[in-house]
């Protein structure tokens, strides 16, 4: 087989993937079995059996008899992952914070490592556009930064505010960077959602900035088994913390992301571009 055969046939089993686990995500906490799978794709049983060996491995998804179940990650309020991996939160958005320069406009997302960036942006004099609650509370006494917040319906539990407005709202705005945050990263997904709202929101807030900033700490960087997706269709960076593996950083790396900024929790920060990774060294 060429390579171009390979690229298309690896290009096809991911789209195939894909639609696996959203037709678990709809089947409301049942099984799929072989079969079904089978003849919903037109394949043999060795074929979805090797997908359902990736899917085990990158989603969290559970082998059954015969067959496959979703097991969804539980949900902790945002005010409880704050103390989760509290240094590698603060040591990610102290580092973002020296992508921002005075004068820009900037999207910020809600989460609890993006309100670790907000804050280190007190000294600057900036716009900032949020939808998170934990970024107003750190930002509303700074009389540097003009601060914007989206309207919508609040998600209490992760303190996020989403919607036709939030996305309305945006159609107005064109940002120097937009920081993103997220529940899992996966390369060949994109950023994790716990509702299509947020997922909408976060990919309108990619296409309204000149860069787009993904803020993970290395607990998040092999995705998991996620209701939504907002795809990474575009150039991206990421700011991660020092815990990261090189196989992880290789892969967001072939993936699209075109620096990877990895920060200490004693403040030491590397950033690597495309063409310096593949030698990277975890210290």
């Amino acid at each position: 087989m060429t390579n171009d055969g390979r690229r298309r046939q690896d290009h096809k089993g991911a789209a195939r993937r894909a639609q696996i686990l959203r037709m678990l995500e709809q089947n409301a906490g049942g099984d799929l079995s072989v079969e079904e799978i089978a003849q919903q794709f037109g394949v043999s049983f060795a074929t979805v059996r090797r997908d359902l060996t990736r899917l085990r491995e990158q989603h969290g998804v559970t082998r059954t008899y015969g067959g496959i179940a979703l097991v969804q990650p539980v949900e902790v309020p945002t005010r409880e992952r704050r103390t989760t991996f509290a240094r590698a939160k603060e040591a990610i958005g102290r580092e973002a914070a020296r992508l921002v320069t005075d004068g820009e406009l900037l999207i910020v997302d809600a989460g609890s490592t993006t309100s670790r960036l907000a804050d280190h942006l007190g000294g600057f004099e900036l716009t900032v556009v949020t939808n998170g609650i934990g970024v107003v509370n750190a930002l509303m006494d700074s009389g540097d930064v003009d601060l914007v917040v989206l309207g919508g319906r609040l998600r209490g539990i992760n303190e996020t505010i989403t919607g036709g407005v939030a996305e309305e709202m945006l159609r107005q705005v064109h940002a120097a960077i937009a920081f993103l945050g997220t529940d899992g990263l996966d390369p060949a997904y994109g950023l994790a959602c716990r509702t299509l709202e947020q997922s909408r929101l976060k990919t309108r807030m990619m296409q309204r900035a000149t860069r787009v900033v993904v803020l993970a700490d290395s607990s998040k960087l092999d995705g998991g088994a996620f209701p939504f997706w907002s795809p990474l269709d575009r150039p991206w960076e990421l700011v991660t913390d020092s815990g990261a593996t090189e196989a992880q950083l290789e892969r967001m790396r072939r993936a699209g992301a075109t620096h990877i900024h990895l920060a200490h929790a004693d403040g030491l920060v590397d950033t690597w571009g495309e063409s310096d990774l593949p030698e990277l060294e975890i210290s």
